[in-house]
């Protein structure tokens, strides 16, 4: 019983309010909403009042307003007429209260945020009641399922208070700026963000701004998990913390992925301990195991990979709260955040209502989720998504932004939208196939000549691989050309060297 009775004690204290500053904002609305009202209209609504009159009082003034009419007291008496919550009260009466209420209309920006510091509170308070409630509750939700719930309402919360933010001045804006500017070069940063860790992509887009949401879309087999991983690396090998989520793959897949980079090794060879780089013995039919040095090159990578401030999150259904949650604390823990990239968006889960309401809500729900989460940390978010199937029906498999698959508000939302594609994949997938067809009228000749072009656009696609930018709010749009290691699944940039190391810690230590 010692433990129900905090809650006992929460639920029968008053609820925050503050009546006098409804009261007074409703006053100076009243004496003259052409000045209250702006003060207060853009984040201020019905709903926000304790007193439910006072909200539908301010619904009337706010109507009016927005129809061009000043509100006074004898429209907004007939507006309300007999409504149900007048409760017995004289609207004449109750209007008149409020009119001797009148403090100042200067003063009608502190009283609507006082109204709103209230209803923040109460929310709070019915939710952490309705979250106490549910932990006291026998065979109910897990501890994990109450956290998430927990979280979940703080984040709804906590995007309502943003819309109380003030105005920014464009002076102010500029200031901000040209401080951002003049930082970045008192740091020798010929960047205006983080740098990808790919001079190609930093060249193109000016590295990776705070606050933006980066978008990348792909077909599987790709390459979009080993492209993202080595984007994370890179960015923590100099010197920034890094939250990399994989919604498909165990931790160890992923540190396999860059074991075998840092090494030039096959992923296979890693898990098996054999080699992969020359083929089986021709008696056992079996691989060759892996030479001494080649274990000695994985360990250190392994050893190199310890002054990677790189973490992974393998948690599957990934909530927008969930990884706020994580993200949050991280950032304001000593070592701090510098960039999230999740793999994949289309792997994440949104709330149940947006769920109930179609996958395409969900995901709009995700991506409004995460652009906010981007601008609340002051970091920029990369997103993997999964292309649908159209791109393989048509003849040039280069995407599209329509080729997001239920992309809700990726599109919208994102900064950048790029897209990841090597030819290469679909010309062998072409040439493992039936092989290519001789066509009606076709010549002998005009075959042989097809087939010849065919085979060297094969040989010519091996390790190439595009970046298609298509969408860049802060700069060109355009492709951006790597290099792709098959064995290894590692993308390098089009000028660096095959045989240098897969990523290089800040102050040069491999």
């Amino acid at each position: 019983m010692g433990d129900v009775q905090p809650l006992g004690y929460l639920a029968s204290v008053n609820e925050p309010e503050n009546m006098q500053a409804e009261a007074a904002l409703l006053g100076a609305i009243l004496t003259n909403g052409r000045r209250a009202l702006p003060m207060v209209e853009e984040y201020l609504r019905p709903e926000h009042f304790y007193e439910p009159l006072n909200g539908v009082i301010y619904a009337a003034a706010l109507r009016m307003h927005m129809a061009g009419v000043d509100p006074n007291v004898i429209l907004i008496r007939n507006q309300i007429g007999d409504s149900e919550v007048l409760m017995g009260r004289d609207v004449a009466e109750y209007l008149g209260q409020i009119m001797m209420a009148t403090v100042g209309i200067l003063n009608a920006g502190d009283y609507g945020r006082a109204i709103f510091d209230a209803w923040t509170r109460r929310q709070l308070r019915s939710h952490c009641i309705d979250v106490a409630r549910l932990c006291l509750t026998p065979g109910g939700q897990t501890g994990e399922d109450l956290v998430e719930q927990m979280e979940a309402g703080l984040l709804d919360i906590a995007q309502n208070m943003r819309e109380s933010l003030p105005n920014v001045t464009i002076s102010e804006a500029i200031r901000e700026a040209i401080a951002c500017g003049q930082e970045n070069l008192l740091r020798g940063s010929a960047l205006a963000g983080l740098s990808w860790g790919y001079p190609a992509m930093d060249r193109m887009t000016g590295g990776l701004l705070d606050e933006a949401l980066y978008v990348i879309g792909a077909r599987p087999a790709m390459g979009k998990t080993a492209w993202a991983l080595g984007v994370a690396m890179r960015v923590a090998a100099n010197g920034q913390r890094v939250l990399f989520w994989s919604g498909e793959m165990a931790a160890r897949q992923i540190g396999a992925r860059a074991g075998a980079a840092y090494a030039g090794l096959s992923t296979l060879s890693v898990f098996a301990g054999r080699r992969y780089d020359i083929p089986e013995d021709i008696e056992t039919g079996l691989r060759v195991p892996l030479e001494g040095w080649q274990w000695q090159d994985l360990q250190a990578g392994e050893q190199a990979a310890e002054a990677v401030p790189l973490e992974l999150d393998v948690r599957s259904g990934l909530t927008v709260a969930g990884l706020r949650s994580r993200a949050r604390r991280m950032k304001r823990s000593k070592r701090g955040l510098g960039l999230i990239v999740l793999d994949y968006v289309g792997l994440m889960h949104g709330s149940d209502a947006a769920r109930r309401r179609g996958r395409y809500e969900e995901m709009t729900e995700i991506s409004a989720g995460l652009k906010s989460l981007a601008k609340e940390l002051g970091i920029p978010i990369i997103a993997l998504a999964q292309l649908n199937r159209e791109v393989e029906k048509r003849e040039d498999k280069r995407p599209t932004e329509a080729d997001l698959r239920d992309s809700g508000g990726l599109e919208q939302d994102a900064d950048l939208v790029a897209f990841l594609y090597r030819d290469h994949y679909y010309l062998r997938k072409e040439a493992s196939g039936d092989g290519l067809q001789k066509r009606d009228r076709e010549t002998d000749e005009q075959f042989a000549n097809r087939c010849s072009e065919f085979q060297f656009r094969l040989q010519e696609s091996v390790g190439k691989a595009q970046i298609l930018i298509r969408k860049n709010r802060h700069g060109g749009t355009g492709s951006v050309r790597l290099r792709f290691d098959d064995d290894s699944t590692w993308f390098r940039d089009e000028s660096e060297d095959p045989r240098s190391p897969a990523w290089v810690c800040q102050g040069g230590a491999a």
